[in-house]
């Protein structure tokens, strides 16, 4: 039996919400981003300003100077995250196997479903893609192939609402002119070294002597090649077996202002929190990622009893900042991350009434901001 794995993506998903949010500003060049006089950074980039070289990752300012008519949003996360949950719902109700790998992005497992499905899954998976539209008004992208991997690729190469459906042992053919940088894991860096040895297509580096590779590039060489032979993973892994959380944030200036860290920890704690409680998990490690100016890594991490509260999941970051921050260097890079997740199994006990009714409060905020637009109550963490 053929593997087949489907790859969801959400065209500009931010942009795109906010198009929904706001229907004037569908066909106009759009970039939802934080402001330009600070460390503003593009989230979204809607595709009316990327031909003028906008896109996510630039600084605000730079971005303005490159689109000056560019309309400029600032993000509404609670609105993307329900957003996001509709758009689950709908692909979980279609598929046996699910597994999110973002707000925007998803893989579907069916295998053997073609029955199921009428006998033709790119019709059906083009019949989900027009219903994301019409229920939500959300453009997507679509990719089917025989793993994560390449199913991916076809997904990118089938934006900004296409859909490409790779037939099994096409994999390979279907890669082999498209460029290495289409490749996960083919960074500046790579991509350097690739391009220095002639390598410039999936073709060419899926047909170099694999101990060359393994000799050039190391380890992490002989996965991309594996890649470019079309070859990935071919299970996937639900939200119930999910191992952890994390969520980072590169700085478009690097710094060593300690309160614009903290802020910085204070919006991923919440926002890894409300995750395991949509979950219903909590987490009995924390976990604090730093990236310094010059890449080096530092990562610390500590266990707790099992939480999905913020202000103890920031509060625990701030102690691992300070543990872990050994250098004078300037940081480009936070993140935190909570693991060993456990069921949110939490009984009444009269010895822990006032963490329950905590809990209870935590859930009501969780409702009543996913319910609206904005964000209308906000959780303290202590900044």
């Amino acid at each position: 039996m053929n593997t087949r794995i489907v790859h969801f993506d959400l065209t500009a998903f931010f942009v795109s919400v906010e198009q929904v949010l706001n229907p004037d500003l569908i066909g106009r060049p759009v970039i939802v981003a934080g402001s330009p006089e600070g460390r503003g950074v593009v989230t979204c980039a809607s595709y009316e300003v990327r031909p003028y070289g906008v896109h996510a990752g630039m600084p605000t300012a730079l971005a303005l100077r490159k689109c000056p008519f560019a309309i400029r949003i600032g993000m509404h996360p609670e609105a993307y995250l329900d957003y996001s949950r509709k758009v689950q719902e709908l692909l979980k109700a279609h598929s046996p196997v699910f597994e999110a790998a973002g707000l925007d992005e998803f893989y579907l497992d069916w295998t053997g479903c073609e029955r199921l499905f009428g006998g033709n899954l790119a019709r059906f998976a083009r019949q989900l893609q027009e219903a994301i539209a019409m229920r939500f008004g959300l453009p997507c992208a679509v990719g089917i192939a025989s793993n994560k991997i390449t199913a991916k690729i076809a997904c990118d190469q089938a934006k900004p609402v296409g859909m490409v459906e790779v037939s099994p042992g096409s994999e390979r053919s279907f890669l082999e002119l498209l460029p290495v940088k289409v490749l996960p894991g083919v960074g500046e860096v790579m991509l350097d070294k690739l391009r220095l040895r002639g390598i410039r297509t999936c073709g060419q580096l899926a047909s170099l002597d694999s101990e060359y590779v393994g000799r050039t590039f190391g380890k992490w060489g002989l996965g991309i090649q594996e890649s470019a032979r079309g070859r990935g993973p071919q299970y996937l892994t639900p939200a119930r077996d999910q191992k952890q959380i994390s969520t980072e944030e590169t700085f478009a200036t690097d710094t060593r202002d300690r309160k614009f860290l903290r802020q910085e920890l204070h919006g991923m704690a919440l926002s890894v929190s409300e995750e395991l409680r949509s979950m219903e998990r909590r987490a009995r490690c924390i976990h604090l990622k730093l990236r310094y100016s010059d890449w080096v890594d530092h990562t610390r991490q500590t266990t707790v009893h099992p939480t999905n509260d913020p202000a103890f999941i920031y509060s625990t970051a701030l102690s691992l900042l300070d543990a872990t921050d050994t250098r004078r260097v300037t940081i480009r890079l936070i993140g935190i991350g909570v693991s060993r997740l456990t069921e949110d199994n939490f009984t009444i006990n009269l010895f822990r009434q006032d963490e329950e009714r905590k809990e209870w409060l935590l859930k009501a905020v969780d409702r009543i901001n996913h319910r609206y637009e904005d964000t209308l109550v906000r959780v303290g963490c202590g900044v």
